[in-house]
């Protein structure tokens, strides 16, 4: 095996901080997206937003097999079992890839009759839909993106995923310059580069993932393994997130119908503060990605206490610093704001918005970084019942009776977003202080019945 498929167990730290960067890269990019939507026209970016929120459902499914993978992998190395990783990587691969052109039919088929069904204005209708069918093209580039970046986390190799990042953010916002501003292309201008750098990306991960792990897609898989229970154990253990994600949009599509009854500056408001407040997201996703991997190797090792430790503190300081980031952005509002050209109307909302942000992100750190360490753990089915709980008994019904009865417009949709995500943040905490999740037994404790093992190829593995 050569020395590039060396397996390293690394920190918190030394695992987060490419992750933070590439977040960092790539919001950057998202924010002068919206730059660049806007100065082509208010009504292109509201198109785009509603599109995307369409392909954030889809998105969700997409890592049907990624999550699990991600599990899987992080307990095997842990385990010190690097065959049964790197076989658990083939099968990730071409699972997620087929399900992409699954999702990618769906998309071209009934993309127009959602974004009918969720109100969007007449104005933009006709942008959304023509987006959604360019994009759809690229759903089977994405989940073999998802996929494969799953696996380099797994193996703690998110330098390789920092360096990615920075090549297609700047490949897009070349792209999207080119096609909006010189081209004049509009929506067609809009879609083409999330498209063709997903085909970039999808090739760059493929090399990497060969030259970081010794195995790719189209490898041979050894006799004695068994890809159906492979796949079919990837997909148990990421089926309760993906049905989590599934349900908690489909509720945030029910409150964006009654914001986009609102109008256009509403759904430019909330375009523009999940723009500005996406850093924040990002830091938060990098921690919580950074202490799931280490969860993963921590079980795998049997090493449950530090885990459990290491994620009461990571949660902590997660939603702290995302208090701070927060309360920060809401006192520049104005000037960040600007380069968006917003009318007043706007600006207004969306410094409300932010506010109520600096009471919601925190809470969702926590939930984040919890919800992630029950799942490395191996513990998901409940985690799953909460967040549905959270999203269809509290998220919709409060939204409604805050912007459609209390009249408090965008400001409420955040409002009820709060509520729920503080019924989250407790239910996931409580089950990770109360131990559950300690008796979940070990990908790797089952791995003749799981993946059908034979001989596992022996990797060097350097402790950090």
């Amino acid at each position: 095996m050569p020395s590039s498929t060396t397996f390293v167990r690394k920190s918190l730290m030394r695992l987060s901080w490419p992750l933070l960067v590439v977040t960092v890269v790539t919001l950057l990019a998202a924010l002068v997206n919206v730059v660049l939507l806007s100065a082509a026209s208010p009504e292109l970016n509201a198109a785009v937003a509603t599109a995307n929120q369409i392909l954030g459902i889809l998105y969700d499914i997409s890592v049907l097999f990624s999550i699990g993978a991600l599990v899987v992998i992080a307990q095997y190395l842990g385990a010190r079992r690097f065959g049964s990783a790197q076989r658990t990587t083939i099968i990730a691969l071409r699972a997620s890839t087929l399900l992409g052109v699954g999702i990618a039919v769906f998309v071209a088929v009934g993309g127009a009759p959602i974004v009918a069904a969720i109100n969007t204005p007449a104005e933009i209708a006709d942008d959304a839909n023509a987006y959604l069918w360019i994009v759809a093209a690229g759903m089977a580039f994405n989940a073999y993106i998802v996929a494969a970046s799953a696996v380099l986390r797994a193996y703690g190799r998110t330098v390789a995923l920092l360096v990615l990042g920075i090549v297609v953010n700047l490949l897009d916002v070349v792209l999207l310059s080119v096609f909006l501003l010189v081209l004049e292309l509009g929506v067609v201008g809009a879609a083409l580069p999330t498209l063709l750098v997903r085909g970039v990306g999808m090739l760059l991960l493929a090399w990497m993932v060969r030259r970081r792990t010794g195995v790719g897609m189209f490898s041979k898989l050894p006799e004695k393994t068994a890809p159906q229970k492979g796949a079919a154990t990837m997909a148990r253990l990421s089926v309760p997130t993906v049905i989590e994600n599934g349900v908690f949009n489909l509720s945030i599509v029910f409150v964006l119908a009654w914001i986009n009854l609102l109008g256009t500056d509403a759904i430019n408001a909330r375009s523009y503060t999940l723009t500005l407040t996406a850093l924040v997201t990002g830091v938060i996703l990098a921690l919580a990605q950074g202490n799931e991997t280490v969860v993963g190797w921590d079980v795998g090792d049997n090493a449950r206490d530090h885990a459990r430790r290491l994620t009461l503190r990571t949660a902590a300081w997660t939603a702290g610093a995302s208090a701070v980031l927060t309360l920060a952005l809401w006192l520049s509002a104005d000037y960040a704001l600007a380069i968006f050209g917003a009318n007043e109307a706007v600006v207004a909302m969306v410094r409300d918005v932010l506010l109520v942000s600096a009471v919601l992100l925190p809470l969702s750190a926590v939930s984040s970084v919890v919800f992630g360490a029950l799942r490395s753990a191996g513990d998901v089915v409940m985690p799953m019942v909460y967040s549905i709980v959270a999203s269809v008994a509290v998220l919709v019904p409060v939204s409604w009776l805050l912007i459609e009865v209390a009249g408090l417009g965008l400001v409420g949709a955040f409002w009820g977003l709060v509520v729920a995500e503080a019924v989250k943040a407790g239910l996931l905490t409580g089950r990770w202080v109360r131990g559950t999740w300690m008796r979940q037994p070990t990908v790797a404790e089952g791995a003749d019945d799981v993946l059908g093992e034979s001989e596992d190829v022996e990797v060097p593995v350097v402790a950090d």
